[in-house]
């Protein structure tokens, strides 16, 4: 498997040491956007054969991005990329092996016109190879952008005419993070005013983007401008370079009670770029009517049409599924070594195929684990909350990232499931430092098991799980397997005495606040999730007031930093959280 690594502001020289010298085009590219959107896709990136391979989700499915290759430098001096090296077969292999190995049939995006032949070439017969048109960028010229010369663009004309006699007195300011606060509240009255009439997610989502561009100015080097009437905003664009001759438009916003200011802050702002950008990236429509118009007025010179390629036919790496449930099987015996019984009662009653996550490697599982659906009762509301059972890791295959590659999808994939936490029992003394890193904290307790569980019936014992304010519920069918299991033991069974340690991870950040605040309606705080690699929407700023939680990436300084382990801590800190009878 390939170790990709996260990617952070830091990254910013050795991303555009590969972009700004290439020829793609990509609004993909810009490293604002690969930033600032990270919370949605959860981007990493490695370095293969000196390609620049980007790795993230598309949903709830792993995609990659067409792999970039390096610039060099050429014989004339300059550095750029051949058309010979734009593709790499070997690096196309390598990463759809990767996303075999993690659980996805193969998914690659944003691959231009001209890379669709030798990809068609390279697999002959392998992919579904589509074009997207919601995803396809507007490119234009500097110079019509500026000039709006023509015909065709004499609307615009009309509408920069138009503000200039209205507001013969308007100024241009270049954005600097100092007019940031302005921006937001010229932010907030667009947003006021669409949230009267088809607000939506996605716009919740680009909020997010900007606030989280805006936080990281400087270190983005983004370049923006602003347009001002009698001292108030009423615009504001920003964006960065792509390569070295294209410049992505990332945001743009406008007060639409000054007629024809979308069009003099498109027209400025490109006037005050460097030269060197001949052409204007602004960006995609994503299928929405009214954009497209708006962006096919100004008549794009390039309209850079992007493919979708997807495996052409299901793998027999996801469709046997009884080759996954043996091999799973198999290696929870090396790892665990636990009774054929034991392990016929959990494969034939506990296990299924959707709860399994597996990395395959050479067409064979490595790692596995099960995440067992349960729910936590929380002083009277019940928890969606996911048991990771059976985690193993071939020992053959151990050190290589393996482990948290199959954490981290297990854990996006749960969240997508509606998962609000995680539990799990750590097998040996030194996992609890492992697991400590994937988020857990040890918030929970396994406690001995009812001394008559094989006997008691289970509606006896629901009556007592639900006494308590904080515990893992087991269901009819789940405690008909455990009496099962007990009674499959015989004079083998041997329960705890002793409480066990156990640990709890916060799989959805917002919806555990939200229980919390209903158990705690006098608490009044701002706390700012960080760090989680596995699911970066948690990353966000959580207002809480009144038993409400608002979520939201707008800055507060006052803010109750914490990563997601913390956040298991925070929460569960008062009370006994508790689970008992887990299979494993």
């Amino acid at each position: 498997m390939v170790r990709f690594k996260d990617l952070t502001t830091a990254d910013k020289a050795l991303i555009q040491s590969f972009t700004l010298r290439g020829n793609r085009q990509n609004c993909d590219l810009s490293f604002a956007n690969l930033i600032s959107w990270r919370f949605l896709y959860n981007t990493q990136f490695a370095i293969i054969n000196d390609y620049l391979v980007f790795r993230f989700y598309a949903g709830k499915h792993l995609a990659y991005m067409a792999p970039i290759p390096k610039p060099r430098l050429q014989e004339d001096g300059t550095v750029k990329v051949r058309p010979e090296e734009e593709c790499s077969a070997e690096v196309l292999r390598i990463i759809r092996n990767d996303s075999i190995a993690l659980g996805h049939p193969f998914l690659l995006l944003g691959v231009s016109d001209y890379m669709v032949k030798i990809i068609q070439d390279t697999f002959p017969d392998t992919f579904d190879i589509k074009p997207d048109r919601d995803y396809a960028d507007y490119i234009y010229t500097r110079e019509k952008l500026i000039k709006l010369t023509g015909k065709h663009l004499q609307s615009k004309r009309n509408h920069i005419n138009k503000f200039k006699n209205l507001y013969p007195q308007y100024v241009y300011k270049p954005l600097t993070a100092a007019l940031i606060p302005e921006c937001m509240r010229l932010e907030q009255e667009w947003r006021g005013i669409q949230e009267s009439s088809d607000y939506d997610d996605s716009m919740v989502e680009e909020l997010r983007s900007m606030t989280r561009a805006f936080d990281r100015w400087d270190r983005l080097g983004l370049t923006g401008g602003t347009i001002w009437v009698d001292g108030k905003m009423v615009a504001f664009t920003f964006g960065c370079p792509i390569n070295h001759t294209t410049f992505d438009v990332c945001v743009e916003k406008a007060d639409t009670n000054y007629e024809g200011s979308f069009s003099i802050i498109n027209q400025e702002f490109v006037k005050h770029l460097p030269e060197q950008y001949v052409y204007i990236n602004r960006e995609e429509d994503m299928g929405e009517e009214g954009l497209r118009r708006a962006k096919l007025s100004y008549k794009p010179d390039i309209l850079l049409e992007k493919h979708v390629i997807m495996e052409k036919r299901p793998l027999a790496d996801f469709e046997d599924q009884d080759r996954i449930t043996k091999e799973t099987r198999e290696l929870w015996k090396l790892v665990f070594n636990d009774p054929e019984p034991f392990m016929d009662l959990y494969f034939s009653k506990v296990y299924k195929n959707e709860y399994n996550y597996t990395c395959q490697i050479d067409h064979h599982v490595v790692a596995a684990l099960q995440a067992l659906p349960y729910r936590m009762l929380y002083h009277g509301q019940e928890l969606p909350t996911a048991y990771m059972s059976g985690v193993s890791v071939h020992p053959d295959f151990r050190k290589q990232d393996i482990g948290n590659n199959l954490m981290h999808q297990a854990h996006f994939a749960i969240y997508y499931k509606g998962a609000v936490l995680a539990t799990l029992i750590p097998a040996e003394k030194w996992l609890y430092e492992w697991y400590g890193k994937c988020g857990y904290a040890e918030k929970i307790i396994c406690t001995p098991p009812p001394v008559d569980a094989g006997t008691i019936p289970f509606e006896e014992f629901d009556r007592k799980q639900r006494d308590k304010d904080c515990t893992i519920l087991h269901d009819q069918e789940g405690w008909d397997v455990i009496q099962e299991d007990i009674r499959i033991a015989g004079q083998d069974y041997q329960p705890a005495t002793q409480p066990i340690q156990a640990m709890l991870r916060v799989i959805n950040a917002a919806k555990a606040l939200q229980a919390y605040a209903q158990v705690h309606p006098d608490f009044t705080g701002v706390i700012r999730v960080q760090g989680d690699k596995d699911i970066p929407m948690n990353n966000a700023y959580y207002r809480i007031t009144n038993g409400k939680v608002d979520k939201s990436d707008e800055p507060d300084a006052t803010a109750w930093k914490m990563n997601i382990r913390q956040l298991a801590e925070f929460i569960f800190e008062k009370e006994h959280a508790e689970m008992n009878l887990m299979l494993n």
